[in-house]
């Protein structure tokens, strides 16, 4: 199938192109928030802020996601056919895992307090971890895409290795020590993602894009 047969056009283009710049900077935005202390939750692991800020980073996660597996499935169809499950996957899993501080703080608002959550944080049931283990599938899925930019150099090498990175950064975040982890890698992979997703999604959806393929 010819590439541009499968490029978006319109209104459709224009609104990619604002998810390829929004959805990484709220992320990036969210970050900071939870790194500043702004709306954290006790004992301090999330920020109800941050939950706002990243469901929406999320949800715009996937159209940028799809469209990215789209265009490295024109150089390998079965890594852009894994991308495209893994991302949507992992984009959607990240957005319920976002929302949860979101309705977390909520339900503190109404009384369920401080027992109740360690209760749930510790002893999470099967069905919640069914769905929380997808999210590793997030930063998977731009590891997956990162190499496979580089091996077809759709992309430039450093927005390419930068998705690696931050895919790699991401998870880091969330299993080393706070001083480490949340403090540094999580960050660090979002600051990442919001420079090397709006490139790519220029490169792509711009005059470059029009040329690739």
């Amino acid at each position: 199938m010819p590439m541009n047969s499968i490029e978006p056009r319109g209104a459709r283009r224009t609104l990619l192109r604002i998810a390829f710049v929004l959805g990484p900077a709220l992320l990036l935005l969210a970050a900071l928030v939870y790194r500043l202390g702004i709306g954290l939750l006790p004992p301090g692991n999330t920020s109800h802020v941050e939950g706002v800020l990243g469901s929406y980073a999320l949800a715009l996660f996937v159209p940028i996601y799809l469209y990215l597996s789209g265009r490295l499935a024109a150089t390998n169809r079965t890594l852009g056919a894994i991308t495209t499950s893994t991302g949507l996957f992992g984009a959607v899993a990240g957005f319920a895992m976002m929302y949860t501080r979101v309705l977390e703080q909520d339900l503190r608002a109404r009384g369920a307090g401080d027992e109740l959550w360690a209760s749930f944080y510790h002893g999470p049931s099967g069905e919640y971890l069914a769905v929380a283990l997808l999210g590793p599938l997030f930063p998977l899925t731009s590891i997956f895409l990162g190499i496979g930019f580089l091996r077809s150099r759709t992309l430039p090498a450093w927005a390419a290795s930068a998705l690696v990175i931050a895919g790699i950064s991401f998870p880091l975040g969330q299993v080393l020590e706070w001083n480490v982890g949340l403090a540094i890698f999580y960050p660090l992979a979002c600051l990442l993602w919001a420079i090397a997703l709006p490139a790519a999604g220029a490169h792509l959806l711009g005059r470059d894009g029009d040329r690739v393929g």
